[in-house]
């Protein structure tokens, strides 16, 4: 189920010790110490083992971290492009600056500025399933008897007797689609990107029928257009939207980019399978709660490597701008990468602090890990500090739309 978040400043809760910003190449390098560091340890050993699932989870929420970065960078240049700012900038904190300080000054002016977006991203549980298993160094988990009741999936190419979850850049669709639909008269109550029959807010670059910024209307709308929009819509739509829907979860029948889920019944499954699969299955796997035994330190690293693989599709959101069309559009345009961006900050943000303040007597708890194990903790905290400095660029940049002072 997915719970609206409101696109807001989030305070800078992340930064370590007073690291200043990340560089990629810093990024990058201290990954590559920390592979180094851990590259030997004896992962038949219970304490090296959990040391390992440590340094794992650090280096993959670093990697996360940083291409989170990289997409708000490009999503507040994409923006800064519409609106005729500087595009110049190089890295996520001084593109979404330059955002950030010009709506800030219309905000100053009297435009009213309100964007929400809903939180709909997943995690692929089965990283954290080969993990606990891994870091228990016992005999594997029973995961078909161990599953959270109604999560257990398997990779299905056949008959499934339950729902089927299809996942690509694109699929055909029949379902919910949660992501962008392409497709002819659907309902959309997030982005219609197309004409919309009725019930249309946005930016309308066809017809107008209804009003424009509050005057009745037939023509052309420079402004936000209320009505119907007879063509190259980009707005919500209550009514039939021919074209794209992007964001929430839509019925669709046509190309979906992002997951699509439906039951097939004698039709086949080429995905997830909730149910038995008759025809080419994989293992199965967990994608809820896990209750193999393990320590604390085991299953709090192996749910950080499950949330470093977050996948947040387009979701749906709420934009009301007042008083700057262009600055409407330009948000609306590119509202789909930018509140993805921002719902994986949100997904990173926690489990990244919580490696960051780990110390090594937690990880000595499940057992020795000698003199290498000490270097490769080390290494891997030093990873985990880069990653917290990198989600808190985000959480900044999240801050852009809505023109919110952020704090050094």
């Amino acid at each position: 189920m997915t719970k609206p978040n409101r696109f807001k400043y989030l305070p800078a809760l992340l930064l370590v010790g007073g690291v200043g910003v990340a560089s990629l190449n810093n990024a990058c390098s201290s990954s590559a110490a920390a592979q180094a560091a851990c590259g030997s340890l004896d992962v038949t050993s219970k304490g090296q083992a959990t040391l390992k699932a440590y340094a794992d989870a650090a280096i993959a929420l670093e990697d996360a971290a940083v291409k989170v970065e990289a997409k708000f960078m490009a999503a507040c240049n994409a923006m800064n492009t519409d609106l005729g700012l500087d595009t110049s900038k190089t890295t996520a904190k001084d593109a979404c600056g330059v955002l950030n300080t010009y709506v800030a000054a219309q905000l100053q002016a009297g435009v009213k500025v309100d964007v929400s977006f809903n939180f709909n991203c997943s995690v692929d549980a089965s990283v954290q399933t080969k993990c606990t298993a891994s870091c228990q160094v016992s005999a594997s988990c029973d995961v078909s008897a161990k599953c959270e009741p109604g999560k257990l999936v398997v990779d299905c190419q056949g008959t499934c007797s339950a729902s089927c979850t299809a996942s690509a850049p694109s699929v055909n669709c029949k379902g919910s689609c949660n992501g962008s639909c392409q497709a002819q008269g659907i309902q959309c109550s997030a982005q219609c990107d197309g004409a919309c029959t009725a019930g249309f807010k946005g930016s309308c670059q066809g017809t107008c029928k209804g009003t424009c910024d509050g005057t009745n209307t037939t023509g052309t709308c420079a402004g936000t257009c209320e009505g119907e929009c007879t063509a190259s819509g980009s707005g919500t739509c209550t009514g039939s939207c021919t074209g794209g829907c992007t964001g929430g979860s839509v019925a669709c029948s046509g190309s979906c980019n992002g997951t699509c889920t439906y039951t097939p019944g004698s039709a086949s499954c080429n995905g997830q399978c909730n149910g038995s699969c008759t025809g080419t299955a994989s293992a199965p796997r967990c994608e809820g709660k896990l209750d193999c035994t393990g320590s604390a330190e085991c299953n709090g690293s192996c749910n950080a490597q499950a949330q470093a693989t977050v996948n947040c599709p387009p979701p749906a959101f709420t934009i009301n701008v007042v008083g700057n069309a262009k600055l409407a559009a330009a948000i609306r345009a590119h509202a789909a990468d930018f509140g993805a961006a921002l719902n994986a900050t949100i997904a990173l943000k926690d489990p990244i602090l919580d490696l960051a303040g780990k110390t090594v007597g937690a990880i000595q708890a499940a057992g020795d890990i000698g003199a290498q194990g000490a270097a490769c903790f080390s290494a891997s905290l030093a990873v985990a500090a880069q990653a917290s400095v990198s989600i808190n660029v985000s959480i900044q940049a999240s801050a852009s739309v809505n023109g919110k002072a952020s704090s050094s």
